[in-house]
């Protein structure tokens, strides 16, 4: 673990992040990546050794309302509680090959050592809580995030890339509000 960096994005890297992502979704997705380059208000980094193993960014905001125009599951801030800057985590994947090796941990640790020196006070997290091993929810429950909202993503199983029986797939919006 200690020859994997954890680093802003380089161009290089947006062929690889973006295979990476994509391999987490359904056959035939597909996602585009935003470096932020030119971004003051969006920070992300990535997870290296060779090759990309992760990437989380952070992006800024002062007002609740923009969140919502931002996340996936949710379109607004409902269960969001009151702050002076929010920090919504973004593109939090980690290569499935790369899981279990502590990669989502430092880069969350990461990404909210950046919003903490920018003055983030509410950390809201749109996530996508699954029932396979490399779920979120594995990540945000125990660094402390709640989650205030749910919304099921109904599916038969077979369409799932994640869960084997069942789809268990929910939408949930997470916060984490430091020192509370």
């Amino acid at each position: 673990m200690s020859d994997i960096a954890i680093r802003p994005p380089e161009p290089d890297d947006t062929a690889a992040l973006e295979a990476l992502i994509t391999a987490h979704f359904s056959e035939g997705a597909s996602y585009g990546v935003d470096l932020a380059a030119d971004d003051p208000t969006r920070h992300v980094r990535v997870a290296v050794d060779d090759e990309p193993l992760g990437v989380m960014a952070v992006n800024r905001f002062r007002e609740r309302e923009p969140i919502g125009e931002e996340m996936y599951f949710f379109d607004d801030p409902e269960g969001i509680p009151p702050a002076a800057q929010y920090g919504l985590l973004e593109m939090g994947y980690v290569r499935e090959d790369a899981t279990g090796r502590g990669i989502g941990s430092r880069l969350l640790e990461t990404i909210e050592s950046i919003g903490l020196d920018h003055g983030v006070d509410c950390f809201v997290v749109d996530s996508w809580y699954h029932g396979g091993p490399d779920s979120p929810r594995q990540l945000l429950v125990p660094a402390g995030y709640e989650t205030v909202r749910t919304t099921p993503i109904e599916r038969p199983a077979a369409e799932c890339p994640k869960c084997e029986e069942t789809c268990t797939c929910v939408g949930a919006l997470g916060v984490w509000v430091p020192d509370e």
